[in-house]
């Protein structure tokens, strides 16, 4: 193994169950399954992340004995009062993520506007990253959550933790993993191989790094796309068309996950090891047992989220620069090669030929 080299050969399932189990601990006291149950946001762009905390959440709800959500909604979708007749006096659950904060507007929208209409519910927002740029919409959120008499703040991360604590002192705050760890372990189809996955950000959490030259081997993309695709642009269209008839749209929404996540899982599957600065690249290298090099994002919620839960894994390597992911995964990738050439290719091309027999000249 190389200097620095990751293993996948010490059962590193062990800290995903943990994790799993840290998810159902941290809801059980939240959650009343006796009440009705509504979870809104769901995510209906393509980013597979945000689609596997959908599905950890409804593992993880069915394992707590919620058989049956009355209300489901995007913010697309989100009707006041369809959810009003539907939740009664029952609980509201926001989705978790990494949209908590100003810079995805209408995901912040819909969490204000649904907290301020239902005063009287119990509110759960699930495990979030904080991130606003401006003080004075941090403040705006302080008084609206402030104001509700059940609401529940958890944050998915120490840093976030903290930043709650001092933003919002009057709000009931936890802290829990990142819902796609309710999803039990993943597997592939792909057979190994020694290919290198770069999956790399392209947006507005990019560190923005000068552009790098990808490596002979390395295959870089990126999982946010698959929008504009026929099948995308066919669920956008009924998405849009069945809204508000709440039994269909739930099959709808657990079809859209799944489609997506099976869509990021063969993007990494098989990979001899991933490098990324996706926070859920790395929980679903963690949940596929792949070896990755992870690195930070401009708001630092993968960091944040790798250094409360994750950085005891023995499949993940942190790294400061994406040049030292790309040195190291390249050489995991030749140690992989050498590993699996035929033993007669394996000879330095410094190695002495074997010496002749000896030659009988009697």
């Amino acid at each position: 193994m190389t200097a620095g080299a990751l293993d996948s050969t010490s059962a590193p399932e062990a800290l995903v169950t943990r994790l799993r189990q840290r998810v159902d601990a941290t809801l059980h006291p939240l959650l009343s399954p006796d009440r009705p149950v509504a979870l809104l946001d769901f995510p209906v762009y393509p980013n597979v992340g945000d689609s596997a905390i959908w599905l950890g959440t409804l593992s993880s709800l069915r394992r707590l004995g919620v058989r049956r959500l009355r209300y489901v909604c995007s913010f697309l979708t989100y009707s006041r009062q369809a959810l009003r007749r539907s939740i009664g006096d029952g609980q509201i659950v926001l989705s978790g993520g990494g949209n908590f904060g100003d810079v995805y507007e209408p995901h912040q929208r819909l969490r204000e506007e649904v907290i301020a209409a239902f005063p009287q519910n119990p509110i759960l927002q699930l495990p979030q990253s904080i991130w606003y740029r401006d003080a004075s919409a941090m403040e705006r959120t302080r008084r609206v959550l402030e104001s509700h008499h059940a609401f529940t703040l958890l944050l998915r991360d120490r840093a976030s933790l903290e930043l709650a604590g001092r933003a919002f002192p009057g709000v009931r705050t936890g802290l829990g993993p990142d819902m796609a760890f309710g999803l039990r372990p993943l597997s592939s189809a792909a057979p190994p191989s020694n290919r290198v996955v770069w999956l790399s950000r392209n947006d507005s959490e990019s560190m923005g790094e000068e552009p790098i030259e990808t490596p002979p081997g390395v295959i870089r993309a990126d999982w946010a796309g698959g929008a504009g695709t026929a099948a995308g642009r066919l669920a956008a269209r009924l998405y849009l068309r069945i809204r508000g008839r709440a039994a269909i749209m739930n099959s709808l929404h657990a079809w859209l996950a799944r489609w997506r996540l099976l869509r990021g899982v063969r993007m990494l599957g098989g990979a001899r090891c991933v490098i990324t600065d996706r926070l859920h690249a790395h929980v679903l290298c963690l949940l596929l047992g792949i070896p990755h090099f992870l690195l930070p994002n401009r708001n630092g919620k993968v960091r944040a989220l790798y250094e409360t839960w994750t950085s005891s894994s023995p499949l993940v390597r942190w790294c400061d620069s994406t040049s030292e992911a790309l040195r190291l995964a390249c050489a995991e990738r030749e140690t992989f090669s050498r590993a699996q050439a035929p033993p007669s290719s394996r000879l330095s091309a410094t190695s002495a030929p074997p010496a002749p027999p000896p030659t009988d000249r009697r």
